[in-house]
C-alpha cells in the first residue's frame, strides 16, 4: 500500500513537471486597449496583423501619412470619396498608387477598404490604430487647467511628474 501511494505520488510529480515545459508562450498580437465601431474592426484587424510581421510602427508612419494626404490633396480626398467609381476601378488604382511605396499590411487594409466601399473611413482608421499605438506605449493624454499660469518650477515639476 506504501509503495503504491509512493508511485502514485511520483506519477503525479512527473506529469506535472512535463506538463509545465511541455509548449512555449506565445507572443500575444492582441491590441493593448478594446474598441468599438465599424472603423475600430479596421484597425484591430491592422494592428493584429502589423504585430504578427513586427511592422507595427511602419504601419502607424504610413497609415498617419495617407491620412494627412486625405486631408491636404483635394484630388486623393476626392478619390477616396467618390461613390460612382467601381469597387474593383478603385481597389486597382489603390495597388497601382501604393504597390512597393507601403508594406504589405498598409496595402492590404487600403485594397480592402477599396473593395468593401470604406475609403472614406481611412482618418477614423487610422485615429483609432494611433490610440491603440499610444497604449501599447503607454502614453496618455492629459490636459492640465490652472486657474493661475503656471510658474517656470510648477511647469517643471508637472514635466517631470509627467514622464
Amino acid at each position: 500500500m506504501l509503495s503504491s501511494s509512493i508511485r502514485s505520488a511520483s506519477s503525479v510529480i512527473r506529469t506535472t513537471a512535463i506538463r509545465g515545459f511541455a509548449t512555449k508562450a506565445e507572443v500575444s498580437h492582441k491590441p493593448p486597449i478594446d474598441i468599438h465601431g465599424l472603423s475600430a474592426r479596421y484597425a484591430n484587424a491592422t494592428y493584429v496583423a502589423a504585430s504578427k510581421q513586427n511592422v507595427l510602427d511602419t504601419v502607424e508612419k504610413e497609415l498617419l501619412e495617407i491620412a494627412k494626404t486625405a486631408s491636404t490633396s483635394e484630388p486623393f480626398r476626392q478619390f477616396l470619396e467618390n461613390p460612382t467609381m467601381s469597387r474593383e476601378v478603385k481597389t486597382k488604382m489603390v495597388g497601382e498608387m501604393l504597390k512597393g511605396k507601403t508594406c504589405d499590411v498598409t496595402l492590404n487594409l487600403m485594397s480592402t477598404l477599396a473593395g468593401n466601399a470604406r475609403m472614406k473611413e481611412i482618418n477614423n482608421i487610422t485615429d483609432g490604430f494611433v490610440s491603440l499605438m499610444k497604449a501599447r506605449r503607454g502614453e496618455v493624454e492629459a490636459t492640465i487647467t490652472s486657474a493661475e499660469p503656471l510658474t517656470k518650477a510648477q511647469a517643471d515639476a508637472v514635466a517631470a511628474a509627467m514622464k
